[in-house]
């Protein structure tokens, strides 16, 4: 089992909705959506890569297993700007 392309596929969502904040940080409504818009990105990047290198995508038999897969691992990203957050709390109880 190759599991490369989960973590590229969080890497780049992360790196995106890090840009997409930057970029939209004026507009509290458009920071709402960005879990969704971080799973539709990772479903996009997990075709992408389902077509490109099938291979490297872990155990994906057929296109909508690497849609799962890339929803997933986009919704990751999310979660794991938390914990960054969570890590380097400053002092806040």
């Amino acid at each position: 089992m190759d599991i490369k392309s989960i973590p590229i596929i969080v890497l780049c969502c992360y790196v995106i909705g890090e840009l997409y904040k930057l970029i939209f940080s004026k507009y509290k409504v458009c920071l709402k959506a960005l879990p969704i818009i971080m799973a539709i990105i990772g479903g996009i990047l997990g075709i992408l890569i389902y077509y490109t290198n099938p291979e490297v995508i872990s155990d994906a038999n057929n296109v909508w297993i690497a849609l799962g897969i890339g929803i997933v691992s986009g919704a990751s990203s999310t979660y794991t700007n938390k914990i960054i957050k969570q890590i380097f709390k400053k002092g806040e109880k």
